[in-house]
């Protein structure tokens, strides 16, 4: 049985939700969740989806992967629910996670396993003033969402090889993103993809070398003269 992440419901309500900061840098026993149920069915269906992508899968918090996701409208994901006020602050004790049909799991329990674990500073959620990363905030401790924000900001040096930051994305007055701008930043990350790729795919290759396409072997001289012989008989 696949195990999802991110998802779960309200013990109180048992309303479904999407958990998308598991807890505040300045109240560690609350997090902000979006009422899935309560999204445009456009937008239920962008969040849901987001949420189940691989890259969404691999990351510890979804704002992470929402902070450089685009909606349909052309507007941020993260910055669209916080400026339309979707972003529901919640006790995690309220919260029951539910990566599958049959788990059921607070999230004050998930977060305290991870907190153990990883040492990371807990990141703010957005405001008109506070921005996705601190600019005091440890490098060596950053994620690689923090770290991307970071070197947008100019605060933080682009590690050498490393992938070129994403633009930011000028809005227009209503919000929204003309195509132009869209565009660029849509081909941005695909560069910043291909770079991981071929990262990955050297990694790969580094671990079974067996695995990397190499030069196809030569037809055999002899092989073809005889090819060429039997046609010829063939043809008489």
């Amino acid at each position: 049985m696949r195990n999802m992440k991110h998802v779960g419901q309200l013990a109180n309500t048992q309303k479904r939700v999407v958990v998308v900061f598991r807890e505040l840098p300045d109240d560690a026993n609350s997090c902000l969740v979006v009422d899935t149920d309560a999204l445009p069915d456009w937008m239920q269906d962008n969040v849901l989806n987001a949420v189940e992508s691989p890259g969404s899968q691999a990351s510890t918090n979804f704002y992470e992967y929402a902070e450089r996701t685009v909606l349909t409208d052309g507007t941020n994901m993260l910055q669209s629910l916080h400026k339309t006020g979707r972003l529901m602050k919640q006790p995690t004790s309220n919260v029951m996670m539910t990566p599958n049909a049959e788990v059921a799991v607070k999230l004050s329990e998930i977060n305290d396993i991870v907190r153990a674990e990883d040492k990371t500073p807990v990141v703010a959620p957005p405001s008109d003033e506070v921005m996705m990363a601190t600019k005091d905030a440890s490098t060596d401790a950053m994620t690689p969402a923090q770290r991307r924000t970071a070197i947008n900001e100019g605060t933080m040096p682009a590690e050498s090889g490393a992938t070129q930051p994403v633009p930011a994305m000028q809005a227009t007055a209503d919000g929204t993103l003309d195509e132009t701008a869209m565009a660029k930043n849509l081909l941005a990350q695909a560069k910043g993809f291909e770079a991981e790729a071929k990262s990955l795919k050297q990694q790969a290759y580094d671990m079974v070398p067996g695995l990397k396409p190499g030069p196809k072997k030569p037809v055999s001289t002899k092989a073809t003269k005889a090819t060429k012989a039997d046609t010829k008989e063939t043809a008489l």
